[in-house]
């Protein structure tokens, strides 16, 4: 197998891997964010208005930070970096899609920081999505949306 084709099927099973882990950590950040609004919901609305958007933001960043590690571990294993904290920053630096790592990583593993990159990209979108979602559908009535909900929707 040619070394680019190694580096490809690395990047496939890292993105996918990402992915699983991003979805089922969306869906226990729902989970969450419900089980808070049934059972923990305080008496003074206020607090909550605070506590579940800081909650969901705070998991997100959780989620994102394992994802960083995933990527920073498959670096050491793959000997592409020489200790930890250099593949933790070249990870979060190429998820965050900063783009000064990739100069750090040898030509063999290149491609695997720009597809993280592009992983990183979509999901930090993915989340931004969630996060907005979640928060107009648990802040606001549908009521009081100042649009009518399909408007302008095709019959």
């Amino acid at each position: 197998m040619s070394p680019l084709a190694v580096e490809l099927l690395v990047s496939t099973l890292l993105v996918s891997l990402t992915v699983v882990l991003h979805l089922v950590g969306l869906e226990v950040l729902m989970r969450l964010t419900g089980l808070h609004l049934r059972f923990l919901k305080t008496a003074w609305l206020h607090l909550d208005r605070l506590l579940v958007p800081l909650g969901i933001a705070l998991g997100l960043f959780v989620l994102h930070g394992l994802e960083i590690w995933i990527y920073a571990a498959a670096y050491r294993v793959l000997g592409a970096l020489p200790d930890v904290e250099a593949a933790l920053y070249l990870s979060a630096s190429s998820y965050s899609t900063l783009g000064e790592a990739n100069a750090a990583l040898p030509q063999a593993w290149r491609i695997i920081g720009v597809l993280e990159s592009v992983n990183g990209m979509l999901l930090i979108g993915w989340s931004t999505a969630f996060l907005f979602q979640t928060l107009r559908w648990i802040m606001a009535p549908d009521s009081a949306h100042p649009l009518p909900e399909g408007a302008i929707a095709k019959d």
